[in-house]
């Protein structure tokens, strides 16, 4: 086996948060990946709606409601009011990425990278804090497996720092697709084609490599890990009150 130790979901919080940042290389075939994409991917009869993007988990934070935690966190990249206001506009995550933020992309703190991935922990953290539904959904995933946010196809700057790219996969599961559709199209409803497509393809998880920090991943677990636990994630707080986080107006202390 190349992957001898490997980051799961059993392992302990001060091993995530270590590998945080890290490039790492999953070989598919030797080991428990549960990759997830869109909202409605189904692994083992799972729903995996983890990603920032998700509906259906609302909380609260800093005296405001948030529809998804990705517009918390997109609010982290700027420092304007009228910008962060501009991303609570929109009902959805996807939304406030795909038409707020392309807007304003020149106006991101040129700092962020510095401290976008306590941030990202700080703000996920929030919402298992904030939303039972949330914490439920990352409780009911098994002990033992990688989470990995599957970013093959995406075309931004950070899709490897927060997911994984395996091409060798995503091939194969298109191929799949075209043999479903070929072989069941005519007898089923759009709804229940959809549906097997979705299960048959997210059940082949175990070609090609995934390459990538997969830091959303490693976040989930460590979230994960804490709630069984009982404890908070180590965040670098200290890091976050030193870089001036100011939601409408406000500053945060942390």
């Amino acid at each position: 086996m190349n992957n001898p130790t490997f980051l799961s979901t059993s392992s302990s919080v001060a091993e995530l948060v270590a590998s945080l940042g890290r490039e790492e290389r999953l070989v598919a075939s030797e080991l428990p990946v549960w990759c997830f994409k869109k909202v409605t991917d189904i692994v083992e009869g799972i729903e995996m709606r983890l990603s920032n993007m998700a509906g259906g988990y609302p909380f609260e934070f800093a005296g405001v409601n948030w529809a998804s935690s990705e517009q918390l966190y997109l609010c982290g990249e700027f420092t304007d009011e009228a910008i962060q206001r501009d991303f609570l506009s929109v009902t959805s995550g996807y939304a406030a990425k795909r038409f707020i933020k392309a807007k304003y992309k020149k106006q991101v703190r040129e700092d962020f990278p510095t401290f976008r991935l306590q941030w990202m922990l700080f703000v996920v953290w929030q919402k298992c804090l904030g939303n039972a539904d949330f914490r439920a959904k990352l409780l009911s995933l098994p002990e033992g497996v990688i989470l990995v946010e599957e970013t093959t196809l995406d075309t931004g700057g950070t899709a490897q720092i927060w997911g994984c790219k395996n091409p060798e996969l995503i091939d194969y599961r298109k191929e799949l697709t075209d043999r479903i559709k070929r072989w069941s199209g005519a007898n089923l409803t759009k709804k229940a084609l959809d549906r097997k497509i979705n299960i048959e393809t997210n059940a082949v998880r175990n070609i090609g490599t995934f390459v990538g920090q997969n830091n959303i991943g490693k976040i989930l677990m460590i979230c994960r890990r804490c709630l069984i636990e009982s404890i908070e994630p180590p965040i670098d707080l200290a890091l976050l009150n030193s870089v001036n986080i100011a939601i409408l107006g406000n500053r945060l202390t942390f």
